[in-house]
């Protein structure tokens, strides 16, 4: 019984850090990260201002939280969809267009990261490198598995490779942002990928 109700209490903790964190995503990417107070946060995430102190001890710790827990819920949301092919240039195309996807279906998340976090001092926080690290080094990961296996060129430089990649998705995010969400995101991120898939099979 004891047991049960440590359980449940930790769960309750867990969707409450969850809530604060969904709601900064929200008002950091609507608003800006200066404009928005942890007022605002606790008021939408609907925790007392009190309570948002018991899991952040200010405003610059609830930041760096962001893309951790963003990052998080992109694997999750991948990983299922990795396991339907061993192949690891569809395993990179996967891992990619998700992204995209996941911009898509969150905007707030885009906008913060990609025109709050990204281009900012923030992005050399320590927390925050080693998110953005790992999840590039996935990219890194499958490349030289696809350039062992045949697929790409030899000569072809996972990091280098990576870089284009990513590259090319926080240019087109930025701009689907920053000019209203006017095209479809999916459909130009898979035209991204078709375009640096054809360079890295090509010698």
């Amino acid at each position: 019984m004891v047991g049960s109700t440590l359980k449940l209490k930790q769960k309750r903790s867990r969707d409450r850090r969850a809530q604060i964190v969904a709601a900064a995503t929200r008002l950091f990417g609507k608003n800006g990260i200066d404009r928005t107070s942890l007022t605002e946060i606790a008021a939408t995430a609907k925790v007392p201002l009190s309570s948002l102190y018991d899991y952040f001890e200010d405003k610059r710790a609830l930041i760096l939280e962001v893309p951790e827990e963003n990052f998080a819920a992109l694997y999750l949301k991948t990983q299922p969809l990795l396991l339907k092919s061993a192949d690891p240039v569809e395993q990179l195309r996967v891992t990619y267009l998700t992204n995209f996807e996941y911009i898509q279906e969150n905007p707030g998340w885009g906008r913060v990261f990609f025109l709050e976090i990204w281009p900012s001092v923030i992005a050399a926080e320590p927390r925050i490198r080693t998110s953005v690290d790992k999840y590039a080094l996935r990219y890194v990961e499958l490349l030289r598995k696809a350039v062992r296996n045949g697929s790409y060129r030899h000569d072809l430089d996972p990091y280098l490779g990576m870089s284009l990649l990513m590259g090319g998705m926080c240019h087109v995010t930025a701009v689907w942002l920053l000019y209203g969400r006017r095209f479809d995101l999916m459909k130009k991120g898979k035209l991204v990928f078709k375009t640096l898939h054809s360079g890295f099979t090509k010698p």
